[in-house]
């Protein structure tokens, strides 16, 4: 199931199911973001003032999402940032109001989580890219939402952004294991995703490829949590993996004497699909949206993920 394409003067709610905000200049910049791409924000009247305790702050979030959903006015719903709190909330979500209403839903890294209940529930396509609160918004950042969410055409070949220095890279892509493979594209915050083992929304990554990304991982921890997953048999039946970006994560230490990249090898090097590694996917101010659940196809030994298919209709 895919939400309707975003157009320009449409309404898009703001909402905060993770790390509350209590900063007006990010609900500002937000607000810019959502302007920038032509659309009207919508932000409650008490976003600011979320309560405190754990049991107020869960009806809060809960029923600022359920409301969003809910209000046939709102043709999108974006999360203004990530951190902590979706666990708590993920069983208590409406799926069948977000079943009835299917919107534009836009969040990764903690609402990764949510996004995979979504689909597990729903079959919603949403959409992971940089939310609207989060520091610097690059125009590369902004051109890869608006492409994704309001426009009804495939996002085609996904391409990093020029790089400053190309001896240096930002975002050094590199083949881990050559082939080319379509499937549906399934993945998020890798931490988020083993948060999710052995509940009902489990990631499924049958047919797909399947990519991932996280921040302030050392290589060893990145390492036990791919290794979880193969144990789990999560990369069984996937067609190709993509490894997006793993901020402030590739410092070696006594502990862990080895970088991603030998992690990447070692951990993914043999599991016989395609596999690349570099694309501008997680936590970093240029970053691509992805809309999960569509049809892609990975190159990985020309370092090449393309989508095939729209996340949204017309």
């Amino acid at each position: 199931m895919k939400p309707t394409v975003l157009r320009s003067g449409d309404r898009v709610a703001l909402v905060n199911p993770s790390t509350a905000v209590h900063d007006p200049a990010a609900v500002q910049r937000a607000e810019a973001v959502i302007k920038g791409l032509g659309l009207i924000p919508v932000v409650a009247h008490d976003f600011l003032a979320r309560p405190r305790d754990l049991r107020g702050s869960m009806r809060h979030r809960l029923d600022e999402l359920h409301g969003a959903f809910a209000d046939p006015s709102i043709k999108g719903v974006f999360c203004a940032r990530g951190g902590y709190g979706v666990s708590e909330i993920v069983a208590h979500v409406d799926y069948d109001l977000i079943d009835r209403h299917p919107k534009v839903f836009l969040g990764f890294s903690d609402l990764t989580l949510l996004q995979l209940a979504i689909q597990r529930r729903t079959g919603l396509v949403t959409f992971h890219g940089r939310m609207p609160a989060l520091g610097r918004f690059p125009a590369y950042s902004l051109e890869a939402l608006h492409r994704a969410v309001c426009s009804a055409a495939p996002l085609g070949e996904l391409r990093n952004p020029g790089e400053a220095n190309p001896l240096r890279p930002t975002y050094p892509l590199r083949t881990i294991s050559s082939g080319v493979a379509e499937g549906s594209l399934v993945g998020g915050n890798l931490a988020m995703i083993l948060a999710g083992m052995g509940t009902p929304w489990e990631i499924d990554t049958r047919g797909a490829i399947f990519f991932f990304e996280d921040v302030d991982e050392s290589p060893y921890s990145i390492a036990r949590m791919l290794l979880t997953l193969k144990h789990a048999g999560k990369f069984k039946g996937i067609t190709g993996v993509v490894a997006g970006a793993c901020a402030r994560s590739d410092g070696a230490s006594e502990v862990t004497p080895y970088g991603l990249n030998e992690v990447f090898d070692h951990v993914l090097g043999d599991l016989g699909v395609p596999v690349f590694s570099g694309l501008a996917i997680g936590h970093t101010d240029e970053q691509l949206t992805l809309p999960l659940g569509v049809r892609a196809q990975v190159d990985a030994g020309a370092c090449k993920l393309t989508v095939l298919e729209a996340g949204v209709v017309a």
